[in-house]
């Protein structure tokens, strides 16, 4: 449970990154002085993911010790879903309201809705493509994880004959 937490917590910085970084316009062409750099509101942006992050997670627990008893898997997986994205519009509120109108308008987001599907839609988009690339890589690892027994000669018809348990040359 450990492990598949910290992966499923690495994939969601990994997609919210990538996200910030599909949405990120950088300095207009007119821009005076030193340019914005992506880092510095992406790190001020995960601030208030990681604060947010930890809220829902919370609520996600309660949740689930709430409902875990109708179905095991599609409500919980339900409920994640539901409080990812409320992570990520929390997040957007907070952090379009931590830049300065000036900020905002000088790195493309003439506004507070253009800012949010541009970064909600990237979100959706990397995570159904890091999902699909997680769930070919698990596919291909299921499909070669398959047991197939060694196949040995006969010696009277020449027909390949699997070995015979416990017996591998």
């Amino acid at each position: 449970m450990k492990r598949l937490f910290i992966r499923w917590l690495l994939f969601m910085v990994a997609a919210e990154i990538v996200a910030s970084f599909a949405a990120w316009h950088g300095a207009p062409t007119d821009w005076r002085g030193k340019p914005p750099h992506f880092w510095y509101f992406e790190i001020l942006r995960l601030r208030y993911w990681c604060g947010f992050g930890l809220l829902f997670v919370g609520l996600w627990a309660i949740g689930w010790l709430g409902v875990r008893r109708f179905s095991p898997t599609a409500i919980p997986a339900m409920l994640a879903a539901l409080c990812s994205l409320g992570t990520e519009v929390v997040t957007s509120i907070y952090f379009w309201r931590s830049l300065s109108s000036s900020q905002a308008s000088y790195l493309g987001w003439s506004d507070f809705r253009r800012y949010f599907w541009e970064h909600l839609n990237s979100w959706i988009v990397v995570l159904i493509i890091f999902g699909l690339c997680v769930w070919c890589l698990r596919q291909k690892g299921h499909h070669s994880r398959s047991v197939v027994p060694p196949i040995e000669s006969s010696p009277n018809d020449r027909t390949p004959q699997p070995h015979p348990p416990g017996k591998m040359s």
